[in-house]
């Protein structure tokens, strides 16, 4: 057998929280875990205590670190970035570069096709700008760029949907592709005791006895949180005891607590603020509802309620299309933006807590999306594109 030898390994990412910093953080301490060297280049512009807490262990770990200071909107500022991100690949000498995100990668890739970086590079988009189908210029504008950048390196694509659409939209050519599903903290992760989920709720002020169903996210376009809270309307009317918990990343948005008020649901919504460790939200709930329009796979807040062993209901948009056909024993689907269709799914989920069905979703997470497995395959395609 081969003997891998350890590598130095530079993680280049530009949000410090939401699902794509999770995924950067996870990488992270399992490439530490597994014995490589990792450095990171990191922005603090969209950052959060989670990001503060991974840069210093970094460091505490003898890697270095370099805060490009860069949006995910195209700007000027990103020459600066560029040039701190270049000095910072001179001073560590990577074996690998693996960028997270459109602003990354473009980083990372639009150097790497100039052949001003010699170095071999992975790009994990997190989900397409174009996968959204939106049209408009922004929509060109992004697509054309991922387009132009496909091949430069190779992309780790987390889905069958975002796979087909790097192929079929952008020229990825499948030599230049892994699928690498998203993994989810499955010893951090776990089900609730009766105990915990009484505690979870006292300290949320939600009632002992109600069903509280979360969801959690942006609110914008692509999580799609209008079609969720009109489908909740006639599922709170039929049943005053059902509550919503909204955990919120960035800020809130007027015109959705305007919605609220006017479907007449504002008291049956609790919103949070997006936390750092989410377990305790988890534990207080009943099940998990995932309106969004698209995503790169399933979402990690999904893999998350898996582990915790919640029953869920989830839209089927590009990322999440094959997730009614994914052996799950609790899931109810409905299409994108299908209102009607997610309150039958909703009311499902309600009507089979009574029943005490058997739940596999636990077991599913630990087999299927374990770090070990999923992390474990990042580092092998590492070493392979080394070794060949």
């Amino acid at each position: 057998m081969t003997q891998l030898r350890k590598l130095r390994i530079l993680l280049v990412s530009e949000p410090g929280w939401t699902g794509v910093f999770r995924h950067v953080e996870g990488l992270a301490d399992f490439l530490h875990t597994a014995g490589q060297q990792v450095a990171l280049a990191y922005s603090d512009v969209r950052g959060s205590e989670g990001l503060t807490k991974l840069v210093e262990r970094v460091i505490s770990r003898g890697g270095p670190v370099r805060n490009l200071r860069i949006s995910h909107a195209p700007q000027l500022g990103d020459l600066r970035a560029w040039t701190r991100l270049h000095l910072l690949i001179q001073e560590f000498q990577p074996d690998v570069i693996h960028a997270h995100s459109s602003k990354a990668g473009a980083l990372t890739r639009l150097p790497g096709l100039l052949h001003l970086i010699k170095t071999p590079l992975f790009y994990t988009p997190n989900a397409y700008y174009g996968m959204a189908r939106q049209g408009g210029i922004a929509d060109f504008v992004f697509t054309s760029i991922e387009r132009l950048l496909a091949n430069v390196g190779y992309t780790i694509n987390i889905s069958k949907d975002e796979s087909t659409f790097a192929r079929n939209i952008l020229g990825l050519r499948p030599e230049h592709q892994f699928i690498i599903h998203n993994p989810v903290q499955i010893d951090f992760f776990k089900p609730a005791s009766q105990e915990q989920r009484l505690q979870a709720r006292k300290k949320l002020g939600i009632p002992e006895d109600s069903i509280l169903l979360g969801t959690a996210g942006r609110l914008c376009f692509e999580k799609d949180p209008e079609t969720l809270y009109q489908a909740l309307q006639p599922v709170f009317r039929k049943n005053p005891k059902i509550r919503l918990l909204h955990m919120i990343s960035g800020d809130a948005d007027p015109r959705l607590e305007a919605l609220a008020k006017r479907l007449g649901i504002l008291e049956q919504i609790h919103l949070i603020a997006y936390q750092e460790d989410l377990r305790p939200a988890y534990h207080a709930l009943n099940g998990f509802l995932m309106t969004s329009r698209y995503e790169a796979g399933w979402p990690i807040v999904i893999l998350e309620a898996l582990a915790c062993r919640l029953p869920l209901v989830s839209s089927t948009g590009p990322g999440m299309s094959d997730i009614g056909q994914g052996g799950l024993s609790h899931c109810w689907t409905a299409a994108v933006g299908d209102v009607k269709g997610f309150t039958h799914a909703i009311s499902a989920l309600v009507t089979d807590l009574t029943q005490g069905r058997p739940n596999n979703h636990r077991e599913i997470a630990e087999t299927r999306f374990s770090p070990k497995r999923c992390y474990g395959a990042i580092l092998k395609a590492y070493q392979g594109q080394l070794i060949s």
